[in-house]
């Protein structure tokens, strides 16, 4: 009995302490994302990120509707030719959502500058509707008076940083939380 009362005694320092290496790993976090002020923010990318996932759902709902619906169909539950519908939509579906959701990728939602604006945090959508965070310095990123004028810019910018990877940046649309700052590192 002893033993199973210092067995608990441990366990639940244990997992105090894992709480407490939690609170300070999130304090660090914390920290960070302190360094960094919002300078910039894209209220609908919440929207562009939905339209992405689409094809993510729309993945898992065929992968099981076309084996269903062969099963019932080999099992005569459904009439012939429910198996070559499903496929058919399925897969025709899947490839116009794909081919359609291209263009939204790579929509930048946020940007954060730190305190000496020596780095940049981007945060961007992904194919998949995911949101990816990256920290740069800001003298990879080219400035947009760098860039030549193209037809799209009434649009969204596309902003490109020195490893060739380019993203759109709806500045129309979004909202500038810190104009100066924004301007001094991105122009």
């Amino acid at each position: 009995m002893l033993r199973l009362k210092q067995l608990s005694s441990v366990y639940r320092s244990g997992s105090k302490m894992s709480r407490t290496c939690t609170s300070v790993t999130d304090g660090k976090r914390s920290e960070k994302s302190q360094n960094f002020e919002t300078v910039f923010s894209f209220p609908f990318v919440k929207y562009f990120a939905i339209v992405n996932r689409l094809k993510v759902y729309q993945l898992v709902g065929s992968s099981i509707a076309i084996p269903s619906s062969a099963v019932l169909e080999m099992l005569n539950i459904v009439p012939q030719g429910v198996l070559a519908t499903t496929a058919y939509m399925g897969i025709t579906v899947g490839a116009l959502l794909s081919i359609a959701t291209i263009p939204f990728r790579n929509i930048i939602g946020f940007i954060y500058i730190s305190e000496d604006n020596t780095q940049i945090k981007i945060s961007a959508l992904d194919y998949w509707g995911k949101r990816k965070d990256r920290t740069i310095p800001a003298d990879e990123w080219i400035p947009l008076m760098d860039l030549g004028a193209k037809p799209l810019d009434v649009i969204y910018l596309t902003p490109k940083l020195s490893d060739g990877s380019s993203y759109k940046f709806f500045l129309k649309f979004g909202k500038v939380h810190n104009q100066n700052k924004l301007s001094y590192v991105l122009e």
